[in-house]
């Protein structure tokens, strides 16, 4: 088990599932998107010892929107930049699925007359619920923290969970991404949660220029 720090703050892990963190938060507010994760759950969770966080996600691809094709670049400048701090580790071997489809059109939260379809397309990703899962579960085995924090709503992730908690007695606390519950979670029994308020993320921003092994890291002009 990870030791308590010497002021006895109880050990956390945290699991980011970094797709339901960008839809319930940070897309709409492209200001915070260039987050420093350890600094944000050291500020959240300031009455524990945060020992690691890991970032789950998947690496994106132009065709996935065509009115941006930029998108990848972003997303590789901001992984080369997570990957400079202590205490993180990115995952981002998941996939991304793209499905061609059609919705129908409303206006003000009503389906107006003609009823009429548009051409869209519809992503989602693959793996990297799994993936935090599995990471959760053998880190609970190994007993080491106290408390192990998902950051989602992903109703998914309620039964291993409730494995966690009890098949080894382990606390388990959820931070939601939207100001909602999500019901699985709180029926598994968890021991705390909390809403991810985004004051939190604005105030848990990395330098505009972060130096990695490669090239400078700049924060994209698109999201400030």
């Amino acid at each position: 088990m990870v030791q308590a720090d010497p002021v006895g703050k109880p050990t956390a892990i945290v699991y980011v599932d970094g797709f339901n963190l960008y839809k319930g938060q940070l897309e709409s507010r492209p200001a915070n998107k260039w987050l420093d994760l350890v600094a944000l759950f050291d500020d959240v969770l300031d009455d524990f010892e945060v020992a690691q966080v890991h970032y789950f996600t998947a690496r994106i691809k132009g065709r996935m929107n065509p009115e941006d094709p930029h998108a990848p670049d972003r997303q590789d400048v901001y992984i080369r930049a997570l990957r400079t701090l202590n205490r993180l580790t990115v995952h981002d071997d998941s996939l991304f699925t793209v499905h061609h489809g059609h919705a129908r059109e409303w206006v003000d939260g009503k389906e107006q007359p003609p009823l009429t379809r548009h051409h869209v397309y519809k992503v989602q990703e693959k793996g990297s619920d799994v993936k935090l899962a599995t990471q959760l579960l053998l880190d609970a085995f190994d007993g080491l923290a106290d408390n192990y924090v998902v950051v989602s709503s992903d109703s998914d992730l309620a039964r291993p969970i409730e494995v966690v908690r009890g098949r080894f007695g382990a606390r388990v606390g959820v931070l939601y991404p939207r100001d909602e519950r999500t019901k699985l979670f709180e029926a598994a029994g968890i021991d705390f949660s909390l809403y991810l308020r985004p004051s939190f993320a604005a105030r848990n921003q990395m330098p505009d220029v972060v130096h990695t092994a490669k090239r400078p890291a700049r924060r994209p002009a698109a999201w400030k």
